[in-house]
């Protein structure tokens, strides 16, 4: 799977979730930037942990959320803070 394809996996159900609570503009470009960095963070595990899942609808989160013990440090961290950053708005 190519890296743009994972991303866009990643970026769509996150964004289109974030864009639903209706984020002020500023909070949608602080919510992008945490997306980029956990597109980055989480790359690797997603390939390793959640291969088979078929994106979209929230599954590659919800399938990462069910491996939370086995996910690397800096995806725990880009997950922890856009969620903090979600529950916010």
């Amino acid at each position: 799977m190519s890296r743009a394809a994972l991303a866009t996996m990643l970026a769509v159900p996150l964004v289109a979730f974030g864009l639903s609570l209706g984020l002020a503009s500023g909070a949608r470009a602080q919510t992008a930037e945490q997306l980029t960095a956990l597109r980055t963070a989480c790359e690797a595990d997603v390939k390793k942990l959640c291969a088979g899942v078929q994106p979209g609808g929230g599954r590659l989160v919800q399938c990462l959320k069910e491996h939370k013990d086995e996910v690397t440090p800096p995806c725990q961290a880009s997950l922890g803070a856009l969620a903090a950053s979600l529950r916010k708005q």
